[in-house]
């Protein structure tokens, strides 16, 4: 990818944002919300592709991805004043829509238009698919996006739990209501290392739970130290009540962050050794 077509991508994208300002400030609230946060998932992005030594060119190609992966979230919140996919409309694949609608992609290389597309169809789920030959670039780029963006979520949500409860944004908590306890099974997921499901959130500290354990999901080394530099986790883990369910997840969580900084130590120790 040159240079020439990311800048004319970054120009569309400003464009076509531009039509869902709004007079009403719920709506532009959070239109703005989302244009702010496509800008720092792209430099999350950035930040991890050059931290795996990417050429240009594939960082631009990454980059990309980035701009486009939450182009349907502009017109879901307009039309639905949501951003949940299963009270609207899966906003990943909207936005493949609009980008194969718009056929603005078509500049780039069959394989590049492919990436990009795969990418912000599949940034949103659950699951991301098995690795095949004709995959492997495809899953590279994808677990770069979800690692980006879940980064900047989660730096969003953490700086949110830390204003006066009247200053935050609702459409963050998804309108969840605030009532006690924790989903069992979204307890159950975390310790046994899984994401937690969207269906199992039934309150606020659910969905807390539910991003904490996007950490079993994080692919890249530099995603994790971002983390632990930022303190995004600790900040919504000391959010939620000073229970004993609470104190058993939290000790868990540290844990698994502490075992995945070992084996990155060992894994770069071993790497030095092997240039000496």
């Amino acid at each position: 990818m040159q240079k020439e077509d990311l800048d004319f991508f970054k120009i569309w994208f400003l464009d076509y944002v531009d039509q869902f300002s709004s007079p009403e400030v719920f709506i532009q609230e959070n239109v703005e919300l989302k244009i702010k946060h496509t800008a720092r998932v792209c430099e999350n992005i950035l930040l991890l592709a050059k931290a795996e030594n990417l050429e240009e060119k594939d960082c631009r190609l990454a980059e990309s991805i980035a701009l486009f992966h939450d182009l349907g979230r502009f017109e879901q919140f307009t039309k639905y004043r949501t951003f949940k996919d299963s009270e609207s409309e899966d906003h990943a694949l909207l936005g493949v829509k609009i980008l194969e609608n718009a056929g603005i992609l078509s500049i780039l290389s069959r394989e590049e238009e492919d990436i990009i597309l795969k990418a912000v169809g599949y940034h949103n789920r659950m699951e991301i698919p098995k690795c095949t030959e004709t995959t492997r670039e495809f899953l590279f780029y994808l677990k770069l996006i979800r690692d980006a963006d879940k980064l900047d979520i989660l730096k969003l949500v953490s700086e949110d739990y830390e204003k006066e409860e009247e200053f935050r944004n609702p459409a963050l908590e998804l309108n969840i209501p605030d009532t006690p306890g924790c989903s069992e099974n979204i307890v159950a997921d975390i310790l046994n290392n899984r994401m937690a499901k969207l269906a199992d959130v039934k309150n606020l500290n659910d969905i807390k739970l539910l991003r904490l354990s996007w950490i079993f999901d994080i692919s890249f080394p530099a995603a994790f130290s971002l983390l632990r530099e930022h303190g995004y986790l600790e900040t919504i883990l000391y959010s939620m009540p000073e229970t004993k369910e609470v104190q058993m997840l939290r000790e868990h969580i540290e844990n698994y962050l502490n075992a995945v900084e070992t084996r990155a130590r060992i894994k770069a120790m071993k790497k030095d050794v092997g240039k000496v």
